[in-house]
């Protein structure tokens, strides 16, 4: 009967986690999704591309919970690298909207240098003045190409108005509050205590503690995570992961996938969550098995929670960036979770050390 319950017991484990890591997917995925903080008071659509001397229609449908106004769209361009913004045109005055309405926008693309890109502005004004504009939203860059291509929903961010741009350089004027910013020495803090960490498991890597259950097979994995910890440490220090982001953004744009890095920031975010908690119920499983390597353990789960937290970084995700410019007394709860991870790899380490220096338990 044992026997015959195995194969079952082993079915059921395997359809657990899967599940468990389905559900953990969607639920981080809805969470991010529900972050991003789009636009809902119009829907905006336009060409896939922009063709230099030829139409350009823009259609904007408003949301039935927008109140009569003034709704103005203008075109905008950008060069090869996303940046150099500059006006383009004007679909003429001030038209009178409200909401469930759609309205066309007619645009000539002039030919302009450096115009890579075109993206509309939109904003409701009681007036048709910008400087009185209660709401606004600009679209994705749509590239500049040879053909036109058929309408599509283009995707959109708010937009700073005049209003919200004068109260933030007021704001910016103000002496900023001591402790708001995280610190610039969090890196080199991180990077030193990734050197100590490494110090450590390179010498549990190198001891030889004769009579320890199971030590033997630990040393090369300790040798592996001192060579990911100074790796890491140089990378703290070097400024690597940012320009590593900045690669990343460059070869999007190049390739023209850059409007849809966000489901695939989600995606790699949802994976990170759902295979983070699979990993911490194994952790759990192997330190309860007689004879398991709790400190080993314990290191490897102190640098993957560090590794996964930073790679969370590097992705740049709204939310996530977010997390990152908030601060206490010079601290960020991101930098905390990954200093935290770092901490729980050096004590592991420290500890395996002296445990092997001890000598053999009896």
């Amino acid at each position: 009967m044992p026997n015959d319950q195995q194969p079952r017991r082993r079915i059921i484990e395997v359809a657990a986690s899967v599940s468990a890591f389905i559900m953990i997917f969607a639920a981080t995925w809805f969470v991010l999704d529900r972050t991003e903080h789009r636009p809902r008071w119009v829907v905006v659509e336009a060409p896939g591309t922009a063709v230099v001397g030829e139409a350009f229609e823009v259609r904007v449908t408003l949301d039935r919970s927008v109140e009569a106004t003034m709704i103005v769209c203008t075109l905008h361009r950008a060069n090869e690298e996303r940046r150099g913004w500059g006006y383009l045109a004007s679909s003429g005055p001030a038209r009178p909207a409200a909401g469930g309405g759609t309205y066309a926008f007619d645009f000539v693309v002039p030919e302009k240098a450096d115009t890579s890109f075109v993206f509309a502005l939109v904003y409701s004004s009681p007036t048709g003045e910008w400087r009185d504009g209660t709401r606004a939203v600009a679209t994705a860059l749509i590239p500049v190409g040879p053909e036109s291509r058929p309408f599509k929903k283009v995707s959109l961010h708010h937009y700073p108005t005049a209003a919200r741009t004068a109260a933030t350089r007021s704001a910016g004027e103000e002496p900023a509050r001591a402790g708001r910013r995280p610190s610039a020495w969090t890196h080199s803090i991180l990077a030193v205590l990734l050197a100590v960490a490494a110090y450590f498991a390179l010498r549990a890597g190198r001891a030889d503690p004769a009579g320890v259950l199971g030590a033997q097979g630990e040393r090369p994995i300790w040798l592996i995570f001192a060579v990911i910890l100074v790796v890491c440490a140089v990378v703290e220090v070097s400024g690597f992961a940012g320009d590593l982001a900045s690669l990343g953004r460059r070869l999007a744009g190049q390739v023209r996938v850059y409007e849809y890095r966000k489901p695939f920031q989600k995606a790699v975010m949802a994976v990170m969550a759902a295979a983070s908690w699979e990993l911490f119920l194994l952790f759990i499983k192997a330190t309860q098995r007689p004879g398991s390597h709790r400190r080993l353990w314990w290191a490897g789960m102190g640098l993957a929670e560090y590794l996964v937290v930073s790679s969370l970084g590097v992705l740049s995700f709204h939310a996530i960036d977010v997390l990152r410019g908030l601060a206490w007394h010079g601290i960020s709860p991101f930098d905390a979770l990954r200093g935290a991870g770092v901490a729980v790899t050096l004590l592991a380490a420290y500890y395996s050390v002296k445990r092997t220096e001890a000598g053999p338990l009896t």
